[in-house]
């Protein structure tokens, strides 16, 4: 027996508890591999809302007035974020899956977020198990979402544009499918020159659409990647090139549109990496997988900002 045949040997018997296990010896899927930091989690979560806060306030007399304006917004999106990626998670455990806590991206800007991720720490047994982990964050986040939209769009009001002023940039931020009936089911058409001032529940539910449609597209690592794997094999190459080869036009466009293309090329990948078959698919697991993609063509957003 080689070298090689006498260490898998050793390897075999130590996934099966034959033999003790050196306290400096790891092996993927094992608990104690895996140190578990909740606290990390905690801190970007309270740094994430407070960057949110500071995105959605309107200002105020006072430290206290200005938390408070930027609360409704702050904590819609959180909300939005918590739903899809404990979704995720508990998708995750209820396969066995081996999954971080949310990592939330604080990002002071006009969002005040990068969102939030997940790590999973051992690999996706099948493809069952791959459609409920990648359909189970986007279905939540745009349940919630659709409650702040629908709700945020009775808040709203329609108003004339600003008209820029010298240097000044007014941006008109682009609709989803889904969006635009709601606004028009609600304050019906909207005049020429005039636009619907979003709400901060509106605007987080915005929002929301924006990522639960980003994270849908049928690209490599991403959810809608991860979900059309899993009702149809290896034939999702050829949606994730179609998607890829859709944001390089679009991107003509709208300029960030680039990014996504520079994250497909270096990471996202195209094409899903190979899954186990496992046990075929339910006809009601094959209609949630598609309701996923569906939901894609209701939120995508082709330019989500034009400038004026």
């Amino acid at each position: 027996m080689n070298l090689k045949e006498r260490f898998d040997k050793y390897l075999d018997r130590l996934n099966t508890g034959n033999v003790p296990r050196p306290p400096f010896f790891k092996i993927p899927g094992d608990r104690a591999a895996f140190r578990e930091r909740p606290a990390v989690n905690v801190i970007l979560f309270l740094i994430t809302l407070g960057t949110t806060t500071v995105a959605g306030s309107t200002g105020g007399e006072n430290v206290f007035d200005y938390v408070v304006n930027g609360l409704p917004y702050s904590l819609t999106l959180m909300a939005i974020l918590l739903s899809h990626e404990f979704g995720h998670y508990f998708a995750a455990r209820r396969f066995g899956i081996r999954a971080s806590l949310p990592y939330f991206i604080p990002f002071p800007s006009l969002i005040g977020t990068m969102g939030a991720v997940i790590k999973t720490r051992t690999p996706i047994p099948d493809r069952r198990a791959l459609l409920y982990v990648g359909v189970m964050g986007p279905i939540p986040g745009f349940v919630v979402s659709l409650a702040a939209v629908i709700a945020g769009v009775f808040l709203s009001d329609i108003k004339p544009i600003p008209v820029p002023l010298g240097d000044e940039v007014v941006p008109i931020f682009g609709d989803s499918l889904l969006f635009a009936a709601i606004v028009n089911l609600v304050h019906g058409s909207i005049p020429a020159g005039k636009d619907i001032f979003l709400s901060p529940y509106a605007w987080a539910g915005w929002i929301g659409f924006l990522i639960t449609s980003l994270n849908l597209m049928p690209i490599g690592q991403l959810d809608g990647g991860h979900i059309l794997y899993a009702l149809i094999g290896k034939k999702q190459r050829l949606f994730g090139w179609s998607a890829f080869l859709g944001l390089i036009i679009l991107s003509f466009f709208w300029y960030g549109w680039i990014v996504w293309v520079v994250m497909t090329l270096a990471f996202l990948m195209i094409a899903h990496p190979p899954v186990p078959e496992g046990e075929d698919l339910s006809l009601p697991e094959k209609i949630l997988g598609w309701t996923g993609m569906a939901v894609l063509l209701l939120t995508f957003i082709p330019v989500p900002v034009k400038i004026l």
